[in-house]
């Protein structure tokens, strides 16, 4: 009786532990959020937020909190980045949605699992209720300017104001500017062309011949949807056969809705199972079997052979065509390049009016495409699914840092950011998707949500101790991009001697992926390493 006593006394103290520590938490975080608006009040610190898709808004919604002035500058006409960039027929997220959304502004109202691109947009409307009056639209920044005696950025504007702020934050993503590759006498088609990025919503396509060139995440989405739009023949032209398992996408009911509505925690539950479910990808699919630990490195090797042969099982079960199946299957590990699910790409290719074809594109002619083998094929549309130019993305306006370096000269063909964020030559600089950000498992919102949390310790950093600027050291640069370099070892993704792809660059360095897993850039992006910066008082 005394030990079932003393048991309980001790659950007791742990449980009271535990919530003294939860309130004792909130209660720092508030008096620290006071604080950090008190001292916003009193400084004129400006920040300039550069895009206003969902990564954006996020920060305008954080420095909104913080009580710090700025502005956010986009350049199309409405919000939503490349949400409302990408607008063509079955553009949608292939991560889930209740995961690709914010963990402090959660949507019980999500209609599927996957929702498509309409849907995410207007969820970024709604998440930017607070903070749309803020937006410059139709306005780009064309350049910017460290101005060291002033400890400020010079910001000069499409409209032809220039505008001086204390930080900058670039929020343009790596998937804005389309990527056209340049094919032969492409000069001489006199038909329609399309990119998927820049759609043309007054395009007929009834009986029509119809070119897809490309096999990537937009092409996936794409070719089902097109090939129901009463075209006369679809031809998809592939360079390399993507992994497309299922997406098991499914709707949700009003009772489940009602459930994530008013049920506590339970959406929020919903969310890390997803999430840890998309993490475990990590570690079976996309790290190699380490063969100096015979025993698990067997076991994880024999998990993945089993992935890949269920794969290869399910593409030969969904194509009737076996020949087919076979042009349709990769020769390389799942995780080298983009996996693209999907419950109906592979179906297309049953329909009559669907072909494949794997021979490359010699060139164009007047009313087609010509292939290597000789074979000319006459189309009305030719539409380009070939991604994204990832390094005018990245480079998507001058930057001029410290001492007139200028940003994309420093990048070169590979470009870096200290934790996708900051960089050594720009001082009160910070990025939202910086390179070194793309994950192949997870959902990259939840990188941008860390990598908010991280900017807002930086601002409070500057704003608590009277900072006027803050600069990555040029040492700490180098020893995190060893880190990255050496963490990227034995990771599917790392070179091309699996595949080549939009990964990496031409010389086979991937410098757009996050080498590890999401815990660890949480844990890297808590709180601001002032340790690593140059401060300017």
């Amino acid at each position: 009786r005394i030990q079932i006593l003393f048991e309980s006394l001790m659950y007791q103290v742990l449980l009271g532990i535990i919530v003294f520590l939860y309130l004792f938490t909130k209660i720092q975080r508030f008096l620290l959020r006071r604080h950090v608006r008190q001292a916003a009040c009193g400084s004129q610190m400006r920040v300039c937020v550069v895009g206003a898709g969902i990564g954006g808004i996020g920060v305008a919604l954080t420095l909104e909190d913080m009580g710090i002035r700025y502005d956010v500058v986009e350049k199309q006409p409405e919000l939503g980045g490349t949400w409302y960039d990408n607008q063509y027929p079955g553009v949608a997220c292939d991560v889930m949605s209740h995961l690709y959304s914010f963990s402090s502004f959660q949507n019980p109202n999500w209609t599927e699992g996957f929702s498509g691109g309409a849907e995410i947009l207007a969820y970024c409307n709604e998440l930017a209720t607070p903070i749309h009056h803020r937006i410059r639209f139709n306005t780009r920044v064309t350049r910017a300017a460290w101005i060291d005696a002033r400890q400020q950025w010079q910001v000069e504007l499409s409209d032809g104001v220039t505008e001086l702020y204390d930080v900058i934050v670039t929020s343009t993503g790596l998937l804005n500017k389309p990527h056209t590759p340049s094919f032969k006498n492409a000069d001489v088609y006199q038909g329609t062309t399309v990119h998927t990025n820049q759609w043309k919503k007054d395009i007929t396509w009834k009986d029509k011949t119809v070119a897809v060139i490309g096999t990537g995440a937009s092409a996936v989405q794409a070719v089902p949807k097109l090939a129901t739009f009463g075209v006369k023949q679809l031809t998809v032209y592939q360079r390399t056969a993507p992994w497309v398992p299922p997406r098991f996408n499914r709707t949700y009911g009003e009772l489940v809705k009602v459930l994530f509505r008013w049920v506590p925690g339970f959406q929020r539950m919903y969310r890390w199972f997803l999430f840890w479910m998309y993490e475990m990808r990590f570690f079976i699919m996309f790290m190699l079997a380490n063969k100096r630990v015979p025993l698990i490195g067997r076991l994880h090797g024999a998990i993945q052979n089993a992935v890949h042969n269920q794969m290869r099982k399910h593409i030969r079960k969904t194509v009737k065509d076996p020949e087919l199946a076979k042009k349709l299957t990769p020769t390389y590990p799942m995780g080298c390049k983009r996996i693209t699910p999907s419950d109906s790409y592979l179906q297309a290719y049953n329909r009559d009016n669907v072909e494949l074809e794997t021979d490359g594109i010699e060139s164009f002619t007047k009313t087609g495409i010509k292939t290597k083998n000789g074979t000319e094929r006459q189309h009305d549309i030719i539409v380009y699914a070939t991604g994204f130019d990832l390094i005018g993305s990245v480079n998507a306006f001058e930057i001029r840092g410290k001492d007139g370096k200028i940003l994309s000269e420093v990048h070169g063909d590979a470009p870096t950011a200290y934790l996708a964020c900051t960089h050594d030559v720009c001082p009160n600089f910070f990025m939202i998707g910086g390179p070194g950000v793309v994950l192949g498992h997870n959902t990259v919102i939840y990188m941008g949500e860390c990598q908010m949390t991280y900017i807002r310790s930086g601002l409070e950093y500057m704003l608590l101790n009277k900072i006027k600027s803050v600069k990555l050291k040029e040492s700490s640069h180098q020893s995190y991009q060893e880190w990255v370099k050496y963490t990227m070892q034995n990771k599917v993704f790392e070179g091309d001697r699996y595949c080549q792809g939009w990964y990496r660059n031409k010389r086979g360095i991937n410098w757009t992926f996050w080498p590890t897993n999401l815990i660890c850039f949480w844990w890297n992006t808590l709180r601001f390493d002032s340790e690593n910066y140059d401060v300017v008082r």
